[in-house]
């Protein structure tokens, strides 16, 4: 068996729903991250502008990177509570995927015989991890900025291994969506643009999770529905109706989060409680408050 096939049959024993392989070189989409960024559309998200140049190439990261092991995880994109996106009512992904990706990383250096340096990125590092996904073969890009994988669909988590040794490259694929707009014609808040960018300034998931202090008057800041997160563009993906059987244990939704009226009502102890392990926890009961009265409409 090949080191290729080695890793590829690994990783789905760990459980990923998709993995492939991309030679380590230049970003292709660099010049247009630059482009989004100089728009402003990265909101308040400065540290996405503070180490931008390290996304160029995994050598800036990784030294002597040679592959870019990319791989996706599902989620369960049904289940638990309307007022969270569903991504995040589960235990958090950046150690979930880490540890496989680290337990990867340990089989792979058995296999060669040797040591083979690593780094693991799980949606932390200054990486492209979308364009290396998509390099890697395992989807591509939609219209609503994120990967879609054939047999998994949109609802899924990226990580990517660098590793320092040379391994054949996955065929990429091309983009099945065809003319099909529904992402963008669902983003309540037209965060979707006809250009192909997100801009974060109406997104309601980065106004929910990323932004600090009051959110803006307009349909993206009212967030009606929805206290973290939003899953308005990818809800009506035809891709997502294929994968739910793939989603991996761990992001199975924690029971009876609080609605909007029990979240004004949380102790800071009990939003310790209710969130811990959760993505959620990280936004504070500070920034949930103000989202949760704005859903309900007060402020």
């Amino acid at each position: 068996m090949s080191m290729e096939a080695f890793i590829m049959e690994r990783a789905a024993s760990l459980g990923f729903a998709a993995a492939g392989i991309a030679r380590a070189g230049a970003s292709r989409s660099w010049p247009r991250y630059r482009q989004w960024l100089d728009a402003g559309m990265h909101a308040g998200m400065s540290y996405l502008a503070r180490r931008a140049r390290e996304r160029e190439t995994p050598a800036a990261l990784l030294p002597g990177a040679r592959s870019v092991l990319a791989v996706a995880a599902r989620y369960p994109s049904r289940g638990g509570s309307r007022w969270y996106s569903t991504y995040a009512q589960g235990l958090d992904y950046h150690e979930a995927l880490g540890l496989r990706l680290r337990a990867l990383a340990d089989d792979i250096a058995k296999r060669a015989g040797r040591p083979v340096r690593s780094r693991v990125c799980v949606d932390t590092a200054p990486l492209l991890e979308r364009e290396w996904a998509v390099r890697a073969g395992l989807g591509w890009l939609g219209r609503q900025n994120s990967l879609v994988v054939p047999g998994a669909g949109c609802c899924v988590f990226i990580g990517a291994l660098l590793l320092d040794m040379e391994l054949e490259a996955s065929p990429e694929r091309s983009s099945q969506c065809g003319d099909c707009r529904l992402c963008v014609d669902a983003c309540p808040a037209g965060a979707l643009r006809h250009d192909g960018f997100l801009d974060a300034r109406l997104c309601r998931s980065y106004l929910s999770i990323e932004h600090a202090g009051a959110l803006p008057a307009g349909p993206g800041g009212g967030l009606a529905g929805t206290v973290y997160g939003c899953d308005a563009c990818t809800a009506v993906c035809p891709w997502n109706r294929q994968g739910e059987n793939l989603a991996l244990s761990e992001f199975n939704p924690v029971p009876e989060l609080p609605d909007p009226g029990q979240i004004i009502a949380l102790s800071a102890g009990g939003f310790e409680r209710v969130f811990a392990g959760t993505p959620i926890r990280r936004i504070g009961l500070g920034r949930l408050r103000r989202n949760a009265l704005a859903a309900i409409g007060r402020t």
